[in-house]
């Protein structure tokens, strides 16, 4: 899926000579959200929105978004300065997969853990560690792809239009 937007932070260079951008989509902020609540009381307490509509939660971390702001690889050869406009891809594989390491990796863990100690022991208090145990591990594995993975897995820069 492609979207467009514009560069809205200088963008950094890497080792490698490819730029990381911070792009800004053209597209409304309620469009992005992929995770969609029907609870009234999610979101922030002032505007009542999702996908950190208010500009709250951290900037750090796999699959982040801030509103209709993400970070980009500029695959296009061309130097990006603040205000162009460009053509944002990522594709439906690439989603999957951060999704699984996000969320799939740490909810399977803390489940296991969960149903193993309490298959054991009997005691719902060691269970109830062993889901935070489980979250804390997937947690980590994930942080850990991301760190690995972390310039395959953004969104590409393909089109910078002039």
């Amino acid at each position: 899926m492609e979207k467009t937007g514009r560069v809205i932070r200088m963008p950094i260079t890497k080792r490698n000579g490819m730029q990381i951008a911070t792009i800004e989509y053209d597209t409304p902020e309620a469009d992005l959200c992929s995770i969609k609540s029907t609870d009234s009381r999610s979101g922030c307490a002032s505007c009542g929105g999702g996908c950190h509509g208010c500009g709250g939660g951290s900037k750090d971390g796999l699959l982040v978004v801030q509103g209709n702001v993400v970070d980009a690889l500029n695959i296009s050869g061309k130097d990006l300065w603040i205000g162009n406009k460009v053509g944002v891809f990522i594709s439906e594989k690439a989603a999957r997969f951060q999704g699984l390491c996000a969320v799939g990796i740490p909810l399977i863990l803390s489940a296991g853990a969960f149903t193993a100690i309490f298959l054991r022991t009997q005691s719902e208090g060691l269970a109830l560690a062993g889901i935070a145990a489980g979250l804390a591990v997937g947690a980590a594995i994930a942080f850990g792809i991301n760190r690995i993975l972390k310039e395959r897995a953004l969104p590409q820069i393909i089109t910078v239009y002039e």
